[in-house]
């Protein structure tokens, strides 16, 4: 064979291995999913491949091959840098070279791209041949990177404060919201188990907190609540703290997430509005609303130990020329120094303390423990001394005198409810001013008389039972947003033949604590059911609310009895009954009730604490109640647009019902002033008079269809 045709065949030949291999890098590449394209600097073409096209949406036909057009498909603000780029290989000055740039898509937007070109082959003076052009899809990549950047944002700007722990609780990252809130710098926290999470160097009810907070992360991947915490500086704080584990693809905790918020300032409103609701702002004794609270419990202490209880209520003598002569101020500054006075001569024994509460301007009553009634003399002999000491005051040069008259009862001699007593201390203390004034006077029960008018008077209440002299009347609830009409309460009344239509005030305490009280119970929820039945059956949709009293809650067969009430209907009404308690009854039995309105709830009745703010109910008490609303006394809501403790007692309970989940309905409500500012403040449910008075049943629906909303409120108000 001549040399010159060998030296072809060997050319040919490493042409065909050089063909072969590019094919093969062609598949390597299109597999890995980059785009690739040959360019030789001197040429005036390059072709791009099938994956660079799809890339950019575009095929071989819409794109002229030519190097320029494809310089023109790279970003404006890109395409200067990557062709200095590029250039610097074509001029052999390097191997390869890498950009990033943007590249036109067909459909108008731009494509970010990591192009790389690699020199693959140079001519035997080292000038580059070919150059390999490859292109890789950025779009994943950064959005990626941008959720990665705003998950950090956002990590870092939240309000709540974030701890990332690793499996075994130390820390891996805080955001700055926690730092504020805990007073540490993330330097300081990184690496370490959060004190939250640790149960060493805490009180007993931190570390019972705790270790309920570790417990429930171990055992359920979850926690949720609220802990006692101290900042780093010492000071107490109130976080609320949602804990969870985060696993990974093998079900192992990989991490441990925690938010908490900073509640210590909710939680001091929240004790603010209690106070307020239930102390007197100048004297810090109890008010009104807690004596209710704290006579019943005095009594139930006295019952238990066997001991008396003297309930005195005290009336300042000529405390209105005080006013009138040196001004409220000083009419305050006396108070004070008297509260502070009866305060110092409470006294502490074995079976209570002392009480004393403030009921209105200068009326105070006081509950005092004492071993016969001797002593209870003795004690309000006590009290009267304290007052009648000179008080100094900054506007009067020489000390004010003043005086006091006080009535008193004793307990269980005068074997009488809370509510009883108080009234006949008042009405004692009326008698020691008839009497004078600067003394006292103790209630003389006249027990047998009392007895016997008693007796008559629960003969005359069976008597009208038997021949159905009672009725009921229905009041309205509505919406007073949207101007619908929610339901109804049934209002027991007497229709008497000599004196006319009763209210239940003139004769329910009578027999609020006998046998008979179940039985006009079991009649009112019966005529209740069956007339709740009768409108659903006409397509009135409506809620019935129906008052129970403590002794007929408390009646063993109640619950069976409801439900036969129930089943004898022959339209389903057990979702649209309400049955209302007082917090009184409530709290009478705690367990009791509870378990008795569980039984309830399963039968689909709902419950309604009614009057409330007028007794008092803790948290905790609120807490156990499984209530589905909350009824604000009218007696706050008729004062709450001229009185400001009224009002923070209304929103009180508009905010405990928003805490417990209920919803919250005002009673009382007559004028649209009234209804606006409840709406305002978050209670949309009213009932009033305002709105409708109660009314016979055959009046209900043609109201229901009438009502057009509480513009009607804009009258003079329904008395």
């Amino acid at each position: 064979m001549r040399p010159l045709a060998g030296a072809a065949l060997a050319a040919r030949g490493w042409f065909r291995r050089f063909a072969g291999r590019q094919r093969g890098w062609h598949l390597a590449l299109a597999a890995s999913g980059l785009g690739h394209a040959h360019w030789a600097p001197r040429a005036t073409t390059i072709e791009l491949s099938a994956r660079w096209h799809q890339m950019l949406g575009s095929d071989s036909q819409t794109f002229d091959g030519s190097i320029e057009s494809f310089w023109t498909l790279l970003h404006p603000q890109d395409a200067l840098g990557a062709r200095h780029a590029f250039e610097s290989v074509a001029g052999a000055r390097q191997m390869s070279n890498r950009c990033e740039c943007r590249m036109l898509h067909r459909s108008g937007h731009w494509v970010p791209i990591e192009l790389i070109a690699t020199v693959l082959a140079r001519s035997l003076l080292g000038a580059v041949r070919d150059v390999l052009f490859t292109a890789r899809d950025l779009s994943e990549v950064q959005s990626a990177l941008e959720q990665q950047t705003l998950a950090t944002s956002l990590f870092q700007s939240l309000q709540e404060g974030l701890i990332v722990t690793d499996a075994a609780l130390r820390v891996v990252d805080v955001n700055f919201a926690y730092c504020e809130i805990t007073g540490q710098s993330r330097e300081e926290t990184l690496g370490t188990v959060p004190t939250m999470l640790k149960h060493a160097h805490l009180g007993a009810t931190e570390a019972e907190q705790h270790l309920t907070l570790g417990a429930g992360l171990e055992a359920a991947g979850a926690w949720r609540g609220e802990i006692f915490h101290r900042r780093r500086d010492g000071e107490p704080c109130v976080l609320q703290v949602a804990a969870s584990a985060v696993r990974n693809h093998a079900g192992e905790v990989q991490n441990h997430v925690l938010a908490i918020s900073d509640i210590t300032q909710a939680r001091q409103q929240i004790e603010q509005l209690r106070r307020q609701a239930h102390f007197d702002e100048l004297t810090g004794f109890p008010n009104r609303v807690r004596l209710t609270q704290i006579l019943m419990e005095a009594l139930a202490t006295a019952e238990r130990d066997r001991t008396l209880l003297t309930v005195c209520f005290l009336d300042l003598d000529y405390f209105k020329p005080v006013n009138d002569q040196f001004g409220h101020h000083a009419g305050d500054q006396l108070l004070v120094k008297l509260a502070d006075r009866l305060r110092r001569s409470l006294r502490t024994q074995a079976s209570g303390d002392d009480l004393v509460a403030r009921i209105g301007g200068d009326e105070f009553v006081l509950l005092l423990r004492t071993a016969t009634t001797e002593e209870s003399r003795q004690a309000v002999e006590r009290v009267l001394r304290q007052v009648r000491l000179p008080f100094a005051l900054d506007v009067s040069e020489s000390p004010v005198s003043i005086t006091a008259s006080i009535g008193a009862t004793v307990y269980p001699l005068d074997r009488s409810d809370a509510e009883t007593l108080l009234r006949h201390a008042d009405q004692a203390m009326y008698g020691a001013k008839q009497a004078g004034r600067n003394g006292y006077q103790f209630f003389d029960a006249d027990h047998d008389r009392r007895t016997e008018a008693r007796f008559v008077a629960l003969a005359r209440v069976q008597d009208a039972l038997d021949a159905h002299e009672f009725c009921l009347y229905y009041q309205p609830t509505v919406d007073m947003r949207d101007g619908s009409v929610i339901g109804v309460e049934a209002l027991l009344r007497w229709n008497h033949p000599e004196r006319g239509m009763l209210l239940p005030g003139q004769f329910l305490p009578l027999i609020e604590h006998t046998g008979l009280a179940v039985s006009v119970g079991n009649w009112v929820m019966r005529c209740g059911i069956e007339q709740l039945a009768q409108w659903q059956s006409m397509g009135l949709d409506l809620t019935l609310s129906v008052n129970v009293s403590a002794r007929h809650l408390q009646e063993p067969a109640f619950a069976r009895h409801l439900a036969k009430l129930l089943e004898q209907q022959s339209t389903p009404v057990a979702d649209r009954l309400v049955i209302e308690i007082l917090e009184t009854t409530a709290l009478a039995d705690m367990a009791h009730t509870c378990a008795l309105m569980q039984e309830c709830r399963s039968l689909g009745v709902r419950f309604a604490l009614d009057d409330f703010g007028t007794g008092y109910s803790t948290l905790t008490y609120l807490k156990r109640l499984p209530l589905d609303m909350l009824k604000i006394d009218r007696s706050f809501v008729i004062n709450m647009l001229n009185d400001r403790h009224d009002l923070a007692i209304v929103e009180g309970v508009i905010g405990l019902s928003e805490t417990f989940g209920c919803s919250v309905v005002a009673e009382g409500v007559d004028t649209l002033e009234q209804a606006r500012r409840l709406i305002e403040i978050g209670c949309d449910i009213g009932q009033g008079n305002g709105i409708a008075p109660p009314m016979p049943a055959d009046e209900v629906m043609a109201w229901a269809h009438a009502f057009n909303g509480i513009s009607i409120l804009a009258g003079l108000p329904i008395d």
